[in-house]
């Protein structure tokens, strides 16, 4: 429970975010539906569109079959276990719409294992057929065909989806953090949409030290997001921690710069009307010299490092 207040408390106090080309403290109220479409991965959406298509329809069939309260009590009365879940999905999700934190799909990760739950058992009664065995022999055989045909039309199609998803974990890793669908943009293009921990979560700090490794950078200006200490991974005598208002680093005598693009979507991004932020703030002398969202190289996917000379 003291975790439970926790939460609540964290969430009542809102959080500046990027979202859709915005940056606002004050939450969308589409913000998790929107980011979960985007992230989760298009064989798992359509397996789950598909069972809210098939309950959908099951219940349109059956509505006129009784009442509607003596089906709602029959199927609570069988259906206990799936009835808390789902009740669980829907007051926790109704929840998470209204709160004005919205910093990471990871906030609504407690509802998917039972999404999953709900979705296979809806799907695995679609695929499973009853055949009636008090039909004549011809009829019950060509019943018997047809439902054959039909089971193994669908057993394809779940079996298409699970490759599908299993490629898709193969495809983008390790960078799972950053990972986006197809409708997303992909895994290298997900910031666009949406950052802070549905894409950098200050994963690619050690990437970063790789990088300045292997191309012998002796100094680099680091905006970094996360919890990571910089001096830890690229050293005292070569990291500098850096802001847009201190300016060029190359007037320091700094020819590399690393942006977290958590950072720099929070800088560069069109603030939602009511919104306000430091002229300084907003990196407008790298714009001048550089597209930022087009880097000279990246560490992983949420560093974007550019060369200044």
């Amino acid at each position: 429970m003291f975790g439970v207040l926790m939460v609540l408390q964290r969430s009542s106090g809102g959080n500046t975010a990027y979202f859709l080309g915005e940056v606002s403290s004050g939450g969308w109220w589409y913000y998790f539906p929107a980011v979960f479409i985007l992230k989760e991965p298009l064989p798992s959406l359509i397996l789950i569109t598909l069972a809210i298509l098939i309950v959908l329809f099951s219940l349109i069939k059956n509505f006129r079959s009784s009442s509607l309260k003596e089906r709602f009590f029959n199927y609570l009365e069988l259906n206990f276990a799936e009835f808390s879940m789902l009740s669980f999905v829907v007051l926790y999700w109704a929840y998470s719409i209204k709160s004005p934190l919205n910093i990471g799909v990871r906030h609504i990760l407690p509802t998917l294992p039972l999404i999953y739950i709900l979705s296979t058992e809806a799907v695995k009664n679609w695929v499973r057929q009853k055949i009636d065995l008090t039909e004549g022999f011809l009829k019950k055989l060509f019943i018997f065909s047809v439902n054959i045909v039909k089971t193994s039309l669908k057993t394809a199609l779940i079996i298409v989806l699970i490759i599908w998803y299993l490629l898709e974990a193969f495809l983008n890793a390790p960078y799972f953090i950053s990972y986006f669908n197809e409708l997303g943009g992909g895994t290298a293009n997900g910031y666009e949409h949406v950052t802070d921990s549905n894409y950098d979560w200050g994963q690619d700090l050690k990437r970063l030290a790789q990088f300045a490794d292997n191309h012998k950078i002796d100094k680099i200006a680091v905006n970094y997001f996360g919890g990571g200490d910089i001096y830890y991974y690229l050293g005292k005598n070569r990291a500098n921690d850096w802001n847009s208002s201190k300016g060029n680093p190359k007037f320091e005598g700094i020819n590399w710069l690393a942006i977290s693009i958590n950072n720099l979507q929070g800088a560069i991004g069109k603030l939602r009307s009511g919104q306000t932020r430091n002229p300084e703030d907003e990196y407008q002398w790298l714009q001048k010299i550089k597209n930022p969202y087009k880097p000279d190289y990246r560490a992983g996917t949420s560093i974007f490092i550019y060369k200044l000379n």
